[in-house]
């Protein structure tokens, strides 16, 4: 394992620009920070990944076991010291591992055809935080796909691969989405199209079953787009006891996906 020392290293300049989404685009790679994280992305057989390890972490077993199985996988392992690391992560307490992945791309053209089983369009989504527990959430579902408006932040961003806790790269990711982009979609789909909303909307539980649908959830101060709700069959809400407004869309969107996935 080669020991990297100076930040002129090829490696070490790739990830500090992947800070930015600029570089993360133009590379097609992205950050993720963390043995657990690391340890899922290994356990989905993901190749050809750069992975960086603080050198106090090599005498650990979990690491060594990482290492031996990455290897057979074509990871590229590289040891640093706790600077170089500290230099490298997002956090301010981190765990001495981080690993670049190349983004998986899926084009909206893939969709525009019949389908079946949950889908969930996120509309101008701007907390990362949100983003990317609503993507774990999606990859604990069974959800088939995720869908993005042209409004949303960047589902590569540190923050969001973070809260995801590795399931980046368990479900397809669907950038971009337009407004006529979702009219298509709809015809060609064939599937229901179900909006989260204050008004106009009913509670979700008097919703039937449900065995195969679109779920949108939308910005966190605004909701969903009116043109984007003028597409949807029905529109749905969570009734709360208690006097507050709203809940967190990733609060939401765990309550509505469990209740008809599991339903």
């Amino acid at each position: 394992m080669e020991h990297i020392t100076s930040r002129s290293n090829r490696w070490i300049k790739c990830a500090l620009r992947l800070k930015q989404r600029k570089w993360r685009d133009k590379e097609g790679l992205f950050l993720l920070e963390g043995l657990r994280g690391t340890t899922d992305v290994l356990n989905q057989q993901v190749r050809d990944c750069i992975c960086f390890i603080e050198d106090g972490r090599l005498a650990d077993d979990m690491v060594d076991e990482l290492v031996s199985q990455g290897e057979r996988l074509h990871w590229l392992f590289l040891s640093v010291d706790k600077e170089m690391m500290h230099l490298l992560s997002g956090t301010e307490h981190g765990q001495g591992i981080l690993l670049l992945c190349r983004k998986q791309h899926h084009d909206l053209s893939e969709l525009l055809h019949p389908l079946k089983g949950y889908y969930v369009v996120l509309d101008s989504v701007q907390d990362p935080g949100n983003m990317g527990t609503i993507l774990r959430t999606c990859a604990a579902a069974g959800v088939k796909g995720l869908i993005l408006t042209e409004g949303c932040t960047d589902i590569y961003a540190e923050k969001v691969v973070r809260s995801s806790m590795g399931s980046i790269l368990r479900l397809p990711i669907y950038e971009g989405a337009s407004i006529p982009f979702l009219k298509e979609w709809k015809q060609v789909s064939g599937l229901p199209f179900y909006g989260t909303a204050l008004q106009n909307a009913r509670p979700y539980k008097e919703i039937g079953p449900v065995s195969q649908a679109v779920f949108f959830f939308g910005n966190e101060g605004n909701g969903i787009r009116e043109d984007i709700l003028s597409l949807t069959d029905d529109n749905l809400y969570i009734p709360l006891p208690g006097h507050v407004e709203s809940l967190n869309v990733s609060i939401a969107a765990a309550v509505i996906l469990f209740h008809f996935i599991e339903g």
